[in-house]
Parts: C-alpha cells; sequence; structure tokens
C-alpha cells in the first residue's frame, strides 16, 4: 500500500513537471521575442546615431582642412606642400555645387531683366547641367596642368597629386563662390557681377600659381613659365569654346547679367 501510495505521488510530481515545462518554455519564448523586438527598434536609432557622428566628424575634418587653407594658400598649399586629395574633391564638388545654385538662381532672375537676356531652366535641369558642367571644367583643368608639367617641363607628377594641389587652392576660390551664391539668390546684380570677376580671376591664379611651384622645382627646363602657363590656360579655354554650343544656354545670362 505504502509503494502504490509513493507510485502515485511520483507520477503526480512527474506529471506537474511535464505541465510546466510547456509554461517556463512559453515564458521563455514570449521574453526571447520581446528582446529582439527592443534590439530590432533600438538597432535603427544606434545605427542613425552612429551616422551622424561620423557626417559631423567628417565636416569637422574638412572645416579643420579647409580652416588651414585659408589662413595662407600660398604659403600652406606651395610653400609647405599641404594638400589632401580627398578633401580636395570635396572642395571642387561643393564648388560647383554652390556655383550650380546660384547660377540656377541668376538664370530665374534673367526673365524680369531689361533686356530680357536668357532662358528660364526648371531646377533639376538648370542644377544638374551647370553642376556636371562644373566638374568637367575642374577635370580638365587639372588635366591640363598634367599634360603641362609631364610634356612641357619633364615633370613625371602623379595626376592625383596635381589635383590634390589644385583642389585645395580651390578652396579660397569656393569661399568667393558663398559670397557669390548668397548675392546671386537676392539678385544683387553688381555684387553678382563683381564676385563673379574674382572666382574667375581666382581660377586663373590657382592655375598659374600651381604651375609656377612645379616650374620652380624642375630642373633645366627650356620653355619659360609664362607659355606654360598660357598652354594649360589654352587647354582649357579650348574646352569652353567647344562646349560654348550645348551650355550657353545655362551660363550666358549669369554670367552676364544685363
Amino acid at each position: 500500500m505504502t509503494e502504490d501510495r509513493k507510485e502515485t505521488i511520483d507520477e503526480v510530481n512527474h506529471n506537474q513537471g511535464i505541465d510546466e515545462e510547456p509554461v517556463l518554455s512559453r515564458v521563455s519564448r514570449k521574453a526571447s521575442r520581446q528582446q529582439k523586438q527592443k534590439q530590432k527598434q533600438e538597432r535603427p536609432a544606434s545605427s542613425v546615431k552612429k551616422t551622424l557622428g561620423s557626417v559631423g566628424s567628417a565636416v569637422k575634418r574638412y572645416g579643420s582642412f579647409a580652416s588651414a587653407i585659408l589662413k595662407s594658400p600660398v604659403k600652406t598649399v606651395v610653400a609647405d606642400g599641404f594638400s589632401h586629395f580627398k578633401y580636395a574633391v570635396i572642395s571642387m564638388v561643393l564648388f560647383s555645387v554652390i556655383f550650380s545654385i546660384g547660377n540656377w538662381f541668376q538664370l530665374k532672375a534673367s526673365k524680369g531683366r531689361q533686356l530680357g537676356y536668357g532662358v528660364h531652366h526648371p531646377f533639376y535641369d538648370g542644377f544638374f547641367v551647370v553642376l556636371v558642367y562644373a566638374l568637367i571644367f575642374l577635370a580638365v583643368m587639372v588635366f591640363s596642368i598634367w599634360i603641362v608639367s609631364r610634356y612641357m617641363m619633364k615633370q613625371k607628377l602623379l595626376f592625383k597629386k596635381i589635383a590634390a594641389d589644385f583642389g585645395s587652392l580651390l578652396v579660397p576660390v569656393m569661399a568667393l563662390s558663398v559670397l557669390w551664391m548668397i548675392f546671386a539668390i537676392v539678385n544683387i546684380t553688381p555684387l553678382t557681377t563683381a564676385f563673379t570677376i574674382l572666382m574667375f580671376f581666382g581660377l586663373l591664379f590657382s592655375v598659374s600659381l600651381l604651375i609656377q611651384s612645379i616650374h620652380q622645382k624642375a630642373d633645366n627646363v627650356s620653355l619659360d613659365l609664362i607659355y606654360c602657363v598660357l598652354a594649360a590656360l589654352a587647354v582649357g579655354l579650348i574646352f569652353i569654346a567647344a562646349s560654348w554650343p550645348f551650355i550657353s544656354g545655362y551660363l550666358t545670362s549669369s554670367l552676364i547679367p544685363l
């Protein structure tokens, strides 16, 4: 009798254990699902935070680079040899974007000017066409400097190095373009025209200065510096002349605000 009672108690305990296991298993699975859902909710927030932190750090690094250039462009880039390819490319892209925005506002303003010169384009058309053209033009100028340094001054410089130096020297011109864009947006024609001329001469000066620095470091260069500068500028002017029939409708009203 005692043994039967003991067996009955063991069976009851066993059955209770079997009943408790699914309950515990369900609780565990529910807790696991809740934990996974919580992690999924936290993951996008942490990803966004991480991305914003990376962008903020990149902006600070570029700001430090641009600030160092602006303090003394010639000494920093030419004399000290300080340049950075990635930040130089960013400078060229920023200059092109800023110029394209200001140019579109000038196209828009040209409809109400006295001579009515120029044709208005939608933003996506007027902005992106000029943006691509400006980037190609800057690439052509870097290429012209590289060609002149390699074949007229016999210097085997890397294209990447010349792009880094040219883009670094472009930082002051980019700063001017910010003011130019502001004047273009508010449509102050005299100041817009003045800063257009300043940007143009800034580009010429950057090309001339970079070629001069290469010419001074070269040994036994038979050609005078002036011919090397003129050759590099001629390549850029040939590109403008060849592409002007296509791009004139996007630039004339901005460059000649009449």
